[in-house]
């Protein structure tokens, strides 16, 4: 089985957030976490440090660790605004030419998941931007409603990655399903809105779920990994990450792009 490691780029900078709640909500979370000893007083100062270092992106630290493996992976970006993504569309114009350039995968955030003409804008921006046609989408928070995935499949979009569950993916008319099977909220977090788990155990959660996926029979485990989490001052889940991609190395599973997955699948259709 081949793993397929994806980015959702939620975040470019801390500012950006000063009209919507997420900053508050984020340092109450720090402060509940640091009192029940889940992290230590050194990210605790991180995170605070962070509103004048003004940075919440991970991009380039992500695509290093990458680099150094010999590991491609697929950057997700939005195009519009919404539900606590807040960043201009001037920062995907920055980033999505360098992820590209350096071989990486990338594409949209989705926003829009219920409005055809806002979709179609969102593909049109990123289409601009990247000038290729041959891009992916993964919705923010995995918003979806009964015909969100024929929409995504008529305006034109190559692949998703927005559905869940231990399913192979399949198509959609045209257009590729990579279902989704681990993310780090899931392994950290738990069913809480916290982290909850320890480093072993949120290692163990997601290798459990490695096991589902192979017993099930699955060809690709599709794993996601926030950028924004790639950093010291989120010491457990930047560890999570790295213990999991050198552990799968390790088992002798290969690593895969969206793109050289749908290859292969087409190759066997």
């Amino acid at each position: 089985m081949q793993v397929i490691l994806s980015h959702d780029v939620d975040h470019m900078t801390v500012w950006e957030h000063w009209k919507d709640p997420i900053l508050p909500k984020y340092y109450v979370r720090n402060s509940l976490e640091l009192s029940m000893g889940l992290i230590t007083w050194k990210e605790y100062g991180l995170r605070w440090a962070d509103l004048w270092r003004n940075q919440w992106q991970r991009i380039e630290e992500v695509m290093v660790f990458h680099e150094k493996l010999g590991i491609r992976s697929c950057f997700f970006f939005g195009m519009a605004n919404g539900k606590g993504l807040s960043y201009p569309l001037h920062h995907g114009e920055q980033w999505i030419p360098k992820v590209l350039t350096r071989g990486f995968e990338a594409g949209v955030h989705g926003i829009a998941f219920n409005d055809e003409a806002a979709m179609r804008q969102e593909h049109a921006d990123f289409q601009r931007i990247s000038g290729r046609s041959d891009f992916g989408i993964r919705m923010h928070y995995l918003r979806q409603d009964a015909h969100t995935f024929e929409r995504m499949e008529r305006i034109g979009y190559r692949f998703d990655a927005t559905a869940q569950g231990m399913v192979p993916p399949h198509r959609i008319g045209r257009m590729w399903e990579f279902p989704l099977q681990e993310m780090d909220g899931w392994a950290m977090d738990g069913s809480k809105r916290y982290q909850s788990r320890d480093l072993k155990e949120a290692v163990s959660h997601t290798l459990a779920k490695l096991d589902e996926a192979e017993r099930a029979g699955l060809p690709y485990f599709n794993l996601l990994f926030h950028d924004r989490y790639y950093t010291p001052a989120f010491a457990t889940w930047m560890a999570w990450y790295e213990t999991l991609v050198r552990e799968l190395k390790q088992r002798g599973h290969g690593f895969i792009t969206h793109a050289e997955a749908m290859a292969q699948l087409e190759r066997t259709a």
